[in-house]
């Protein structure tokens, strides 16, 4: 029997910016697997924009639409625009948490011919890095693996936009800063970040980046504030195309384990990562251009109930602006 071609591809992945990046490995895969298919993605617009017309989504669609919430019903009144729109493909790739499999059983139901559902948070026990577990969980459906380093694409546009500023701030060498963190059980002291960039001013001869977004305005400011120098400057809340374009202008980045910090790793800026609770095996920035500082505390990486169960952070304050500086260097040498 001749299967039907599959021309119209549809990912949807919702979550936080680095579940995004993490996950553009296996967008890849489907870009190389497929190359004449049409490639969507559904999740939170001001996230996928870093994907539109930038190799890895030829469009992209908004997941907060009316009718949505249906999908996750048995037997559920699929609005009859909605059933349309997901009976356009040929295949669908959802990264959608979906226990029951009523997401899937309804996608089906819509019309499209095949579905492969994968579960958006790996197995608490395993160490695999994240990027390759979606990789092996799109292997099960008959594609082949490719490589695990995260990588964005900028447009001509991003990087002349990116140019400008450069000219008009008067910028040379620069660190970025990003002193926040999806949650701020995961972000290092802001003093610590204060003591690198201030080290970079006056021993580097560098100008700082600082950014910063919704929920980093108090950490920021903090670091703003115990700045020495006024060779600083914040970028607050841009869009995340221009604030990529920016980062990989940027000499190097230091940050939390956020999706900031994954953006500037993957757009190929020497990027050190600071991390605590959580477990940089699976959850760190890939490629050599790359470093972790990780605590040395003995319950660190922990289990997410454990880190929010956690009073204070101990593993996080452990680690010392000289083993980030360290790194830094390490890095600058290297590149």
């Amino acid at each position: 029997m001749k299967h039907s071609p599959i021309e119209h591809i549809l990912v949807i992945r919702t979550g936080g910016i680095g579940d995004l990046v993490l996950s553009l490995p296996l967008l890849m895969v489907l870009r190389k697997c497929y190359r004449q298919s049409w490639l969507e993605v559904m999740g939170y617009r001001s996230r996928l924009e870093l994907l539109e017309g930038r190799y890895y989504a030829d469009r992209i669609c908004s997941v907060e639409q009316s009718g949505m919430a249906s999908l996750f019903v048995q037997n559920g009144m699929l609005p009859e625009k909605l059933a349309q729109y997901f009976a356009s493909f040929d295949l669908v790739v959802s990264l959608v948490s979906d226990p029951d499999g009523l997401f899937s059983a309804n996608l089906r139901r819509a019309g499209v011919k095949k579905v492969i559902s994968i579960v958006p948070l790996p197995p608490q026990s395993g160490s695999e890095h994240y990027s390759r577990y979606l990789l092996s969980q799109l292997t099960h459906g008959g594609m082949k693996a490719g490589l695990t380093e995260p990588k964005l694409f900028l447009t001509e546009a991003d990087r002349e936009y990116a140019s400008q500023f450069w000219r008009e701030h008067g910028f040379g060498r620069v660190l970025a800063v990003h002193a926040g963190s999806g949650s701020p059980r995961k972000a290092w002291r802001p003093e610590g970040f204060v003591e690198v960039a201030n080290w970079a001013i006056e021993k580097l001869g560098m100008q700082v980046l600082l950014v910063s977004g919704p929920a980093d305005q108090k950490a920021v400011h903090q670091v703003l504030q115990g700045m020495e120098s006024r060779k600083s400057l914040m970028l607050e809340n841009f869009p995340l195309t221009k604030l990529a374009a920016l980062l990989q202008k940027c000499r190097v980045f230091v940050g939390n384990d956020s999706g900031i910090t994954h953006i500037a790793s993957a757009v190929g800026t020497p990027t050190v990562a600071v991390f605590g609770p959580s477990d940089p095996r699976i959850w760190g920035p890939q490629g050599k251009h790359t470093a972790v500082v990780k605590s040395s505390f003995p319950c660190s990486p922990c289990t997410r109930e454990s880190m929010y169960r956690c009073g204070r952070q101990k593993c996080m304050d452990l680690i010392t602006a000289e083993e980030v500086r360290g790194t830094v260097k390490m890095l600058l040498e290297g590149s």
